[in-house]
C-alpha cells in the first residue's frame, strides 16, 4: 500500500519492538536504505518526512498531540484496536492524512470501544487468509486438574488464580508437560500471567535441558532484545522452553519456530486466545502442527466458565479440541 499509494507515510505503532520489527521489514521489502525509513521512539527521534515510524507514545503525551502527524499522506496504524484508548485517538484526530490503514487480528475490544477504531479507520476492508506455508494441524490438549480450590465464597477471581500459582502439585504437573514436548523436541512457549507463578514453574524445571529461557517484565530493552536475539540464533530444529508473563509477548513478539503452548494460567477472553495461539502461527520451515497444552481447573465455576469460553475461541480459529487428560 506504501509502494502503491506513493504518498508519505507515517507508521503508528505503540511499542519500541514493533517499531524495529517495522524498520527490518520495509527496507527489506520497499528494498529502500536505512536513510529513507525515519523513526521516532525510546527517546530518539530521526525522522525523514519520507517513511516513518513513530511509538505512539512519543507524539502523544499528557493530552498534547505532536504536529509532526499532520505532515502525511497516508497514516497506517499496526494493532489499531490500541486507537480506543484516548491517547491514541486523538492522534488519529490530528492527522490529515487521505489515507487511514489499520491493522489488527483483534479488531474487538474487551472494553467494548471497538467503534472507535471503525470510526478512525473505516470499516473492515480485507480479512487475511491463512498462508499457504501456515501450520495446518492445530490441537488443543486438555489437562483436567480436578482438585477442589478451597477459597471463600465472595473471593475475587484474583484471589483464584493466586491459588492456582501457588498449588505446588499443579506446578509440576505443568513442568512434566513441558518436560514431555522438549522430550519430543519441540519449541515450548510456557504462559501465565503471574511472575511469582513463572518463578515457581522455572524452579520446578530445574535440570530441563535445554535451560528454558525466561522472558521477565522488568528486563530492560537491552536485555530482551538479547534473549530474543540467542532465541533466533538456535539451529532451526533445535527443542526450546521460552517461559514469560502473557503481556510480555502478546504484541511485538516474534519467534517463528514456536509450536507448542502450555497456558499455564487460564484467560477467558477470545481476544487474548487469539493473541497467545498466534505466536505458534508464524510460518516456519520445520513445523507442521501446532499444539496448544491447556490447564483445565474443574475445582471452581469461574474456572469452568471461562475453560467453556476458550474452548468456543479454539474452534473459531480451527482448532479441535482433544480428549481431556487428566493431570493428576
Amino acid at each position: 500500500m506504501i509502494a502503491r499509494r506513493g504518498v508519505n507515510t507515517l507508521v503508528l505503532v505503540h511499542r519500541t519492538e514493533l517499531l524495529k520489527q517495522w524498520q527490518e521489514r520495509l527496507q527489506a521489502f520497499l528494498g529502500v536504505g536505512k536513510g529513507v525509513v525515519g523513526t521516532i521512539g525510546g527517546g530518539k527521534a530521526k525522522l525523514t518526512g519520507k517513511i516513518d515510524i513513530a511509538v505512539m507514545q512519543s507524539v502523544s503525551r499528557q493530552g498534547e498531540v505532536n504536529p509532526l502527524v499532520e505532515n502525511y499522506g497516508q497514516v497506517i496504524v499496526d494493532e489499531c484496536h490500541h486507537v480506543g484508548a484516548v491517547s491514541f485517538d486523538a492522534i488519529l484526530k490530528r492527522t490529515k492524512a487521505k489515507y487511514v490503514l489499520g491493522l489488527t487480528a483483534t479488531p474487538i475490544r474487551r472494553d467494548g470501544q471497538q467503534p472507535i477504531i471503525f470510526m478512525q479507520c473505516g470499516p473492515i476492508r480485507y480479512t487475511a487468509a491463512k498462508p499457504a506455508g501456515a501450520p495446518h494441524d492445530l490441537e488443543v490438549l486438555p489437562r483436567s486438574r480436578l482438585t477442589r480450590i478451597d477459597v471463600p465464597t465472595d473471593a475475587g477471581i484474583q484471589d483464584v488464580f493466586r491459588h492456582l500459582a501457588n498449588d505446588q502439585a499443579r506446578t509440576e504437573a505443568i513442568a512434566a508437560e513441558v518436560r514431555d514436548a522438549v522430550g519430543q523436541g519441540r519449541k515450548v512457549l510456557v504462559l501465565t500471567e503471574r511472575t511469582e507463578h513463572l518463578d515457581a514453574i522455572k524452579a520446578a524445571l530445574d535440570g530441563v535441558e535445554p535451560v528454558p529461557f525466561v522472558l521477565r517484565g522488568r528486563m530492560s530493552r537491552k536485555q530482551r532484545a538479547a534473549l530474543v536475539a540467542d532465541l533466533d540464533a538456535l539451529p532451526p530444529d533445535a527443542a526450546r522452553v521460552l517461559l514469560s508473563t502473557g503481556k510480555l509477548v502478546g504484541e511485538g513478539f516474534d519467534h517463528p519456530p514456536l509450536d507448542t503452548l502450555v497456558l499455564a494460567m487460564p484467560v477467558s477472553w477470545k481476544g487474548t486466545l487469539q493473541q497467545y495461539a498466534g505466536r505458534l502461527h508464524r510460518e516456519h520451515a520445520s513445523k507442521t502442527d501446532v499444539r496448544i497444552i491447556d490447564f483445565v481447573d474443574t475445582g471452581h465455576p469461574a474456572l469452568l466458565r471461562m475453560w467453556d469460553k476458550r474452548q468456543r475461541g479454539y474452534r473459531a480459529m480451527g482448532y479441535r479440541v482433544g480428549s481431556d487428560v487428566p493431570a493428576e
